[in-house]
């Protein structure tokens, strides 16, 4: 009798555990959707971080581009998908400024930040051949009265929103935002003659720079990028902003925190190997890890910027 009992207890015991929880985590592969084009900046860090980390983990990462809705219809597939750890989401401020335009509608705080593993500057460029030289010289044409620069972007994307805080020194500016799209659409359009002014984070760009077929006026951060050593910041130049992307990992709403911490663990093991760190700067990423509090609190003050300059665009 006191055998049977022991047994019966044991069995209601097992069944009362979610099978989720009672297995070790993780126990088979994670997908990481990647919301952006396969081929750009979000999925190449993606892809690049992806096989450290499932050596890492003991399990296959698996890499997936579900595009559309500026992020939005690849970050709400995340946010709907069962909260086990399993589904994660890879992007950065495009998930913000998709949700500040209301693009995507469930927002940001659908989805639980793992962890930033990066970051790139913005910088912004003008064919080689443009009468522009400067930052003062991008201003002086876009300020009222001015030659009214045609200015490549994704609408209510990330490039618009920079776009946006880089003209801020500027009371009326006066330009046109031609609907380019992306980092690499809008080079060809700048390449082509299309638009006249482009801003693009440097691993977008490197190679048109290198090949002087374009010709930076300004890097966005608080020293020069070291793969443009000759080129002044924007404080240099008397206009001080840190503008970039951030990359950062989700995942739905409600993943238990132990998982949270198990991937975030594996992910600050992956970007503080040295030999991992030179690969991303050979690729022009700053890596730049953060997590917890410290994570939250920097995304919370992204999310208000973003929600103020969405608020303009709006207007």
């Amino acid at each position: 009798m006191k055998l049977t009992a022991s047994i019966t207890f044991a069995l209601l015991s097992a069944l009362a555990v979610p099978p989720a929880i009672a297995q070790d985590y993780p126990d088979h592969p994670i997908k990481v959707i990647v919301p952006h084009g396969a081929g750009g900046s979000t999925d190449i860090t993606t892809r690049l971080v992806s096989e450290p980390l499932s050596e890492e983990l003991g399990q296959g990462v698996a890499i997936a581009n579900i595009t559309g809705g500026g992020t939005a219809i690849g970050a709400q597939e995340v946010a709907r998908s069962r909260p086990d750890g399993y589904t994660l989401a890879s992007t950065h401020e495009a998930l913000l400024t998709s949700s500040a335009m209301g693009v995507n509608t469930m927002g940001p705080d659908s989805l639980t930040p793992i962890a930033q593993l990066g970051l790139e500057r913005q910088i912004i460029a003008v064919p080689d051949d443009s009468p522009m030289h400067d930052l003062q010289d991008f201003y002086d044409a876009a300020a009222p009265g001015g030659e009214k620069p045609k200015l490549g972007v994704s609408p209510g994307a990330a490039n618009h929103f920079a776009f946006m805080r880089i003209l801020e020194p500027i009371d009326d500016p006066e330009v046109t935002f031609v609907p380019t799209g992306g980092g690499g659409p809008s080079m060809k359009a700048l390449l082509t003659g299309t638009i006249d002014v482009g801003t693009f984070v440097v691993s977008e760009a490197k190679d048109q720079i290198a090949a002087d077929n374009i010709r930076v006026l300004a890097t966005f951060g608080p020293q020069r990028h070291k793969d443009l050593p000759d080129v002044q910041t924007s404080g240099e130049q008397g206009y001080p902003m840190d503008i970039g992307i951030h990359y950062v990992w989700y995942a739905p709403k409600d993943t238990p925190e132990a998982r949270i911490d198990t991937l975030a663990d594996a992910l600050e093991t992956v970007i503080g190997d040295e030999g991992f760190r030179q690969r991303m700067l050979d690729r022009s990423i700053e890596p730049a890890f953060a997590r917890g509090e410290a994570l939250q609190q920097a995304l919370d003050e992204r999310w208000q910027t973003m929600q103020a300059i969405a608020k303009g665009l709006n207007q």
